[in-house]
């Protein structure tokens, strides 16, 4: 880990000399991994501003990680989760505002969230989130079960027409979708969705907002479940890193690929 680090670092130091940036050193804790993805290998860290991108860092469940970060500028903090090949919805951090008056960023769940939206405005070339991100965060919990349920890229897009308020976090129907042909039970992407958990046959049942994609990952194995704007669900079942095992679209009978296909 330390050689990792030490990477990171040297990375960082690299671009403030070409970009002319200025850095300085901050602590950065990453949180334990929740009970539900326990079969996750670590934490993957990285931050996003208007003018850099860093490199991913690995980190151990609440392990603190020591980054630079832009001394002037805004950042959005990015730490998900690592399933092999695959990577779970953030958790994160926003950069100066969480920063705590001992001087740790501090990683949790409800600031991947806002981290997301944030970041959607710095990849843009905004140097500023055009949202009170202390009011959002706080309406966010408030008002939504599961935040991941409102696409917050979306939000960004809205907060950018300077139409945004807070009626856009409203609770969107959500759909159970019956899944067939598990051998084990699969983690959540998002901490506050619930694991699949099959049954003797195989069977499970997931709930997906409409107009949302989720995933489930373990095992090598990868279930992505999407419900359109209308309630129709459809889901595929692959091996993270070979492709499509089985493919199935509400009601219609599940299709078995018998060959890999592309992912």
């Amino acid at each position: 880990m330390a050689g990792v680090l030490s990477c990171l670092a040297g990375a960082c130091s690299a671009a403030a000399i070409i970009g002319g940036g200025s850095y300085m050193h901050a602590a950065v804790q990453v949180p334990a991994l929740p009970a539900g993805w326990m079969d996750a290998d670590g934490w993957e860290l990285s931050w996003v501003s208007a003018t850099e991108r860093s490199q991913p860092v690995l980190a151990l469940p609440g392990e603190t990680v020591h980054l630079l970060l832009p001394r002037l500028d805004e950042a959005a903090l990015l730490c998900s989760a690592r399933f092999g090949s695959s990577r779970s919805l953030p958790f994160g951090a926003l950069w100066p505002l969480d920063r705590d008056v001992d001087g740790t960023v501090r990683i949790d769940a409800t600031g991947g969230y806002a981290a997301e939206l944030a970041a959607t405005f710095y990849r843009s070339g905004s140097a500023a989130c055009l949202l009170d991100m202390r009011r959002f965060v706080a309406e966010t919990v408030a008002r939504l079960t599961d935040p991941w349920d409102v696409d917050p890229v979306g939000l960004a897009t809205i907060a950018a027409d300077r139409s945004f308020s807070v009626g856009y976090l409203s609770q969107p129907p959500m759909v159970d979708v019956p899944i067939d042909g598990l051998n084990r039970a699969l983690s959540p992407d998002g901490p506050w969705s619930l694991a699949a958990i099959p049954d003797d046959s195989g069977r499970a049942s997931v709930r997906v907002a409409c107009g949302r994609v989720r995933r489930w990952f373990g095992g090598g194995y990868v279930l992505a479940v999407g419900v359109s704007a209308s309630g129709l669900a459809s889901w595929t079942l692959g091996a993270a890193d070979s492709g499509m095992l089985m493919e199935k679209v509400l009601p219609e009978p599940s299709i078995l690929v018998t060959e890999a296909s592309p992912r």
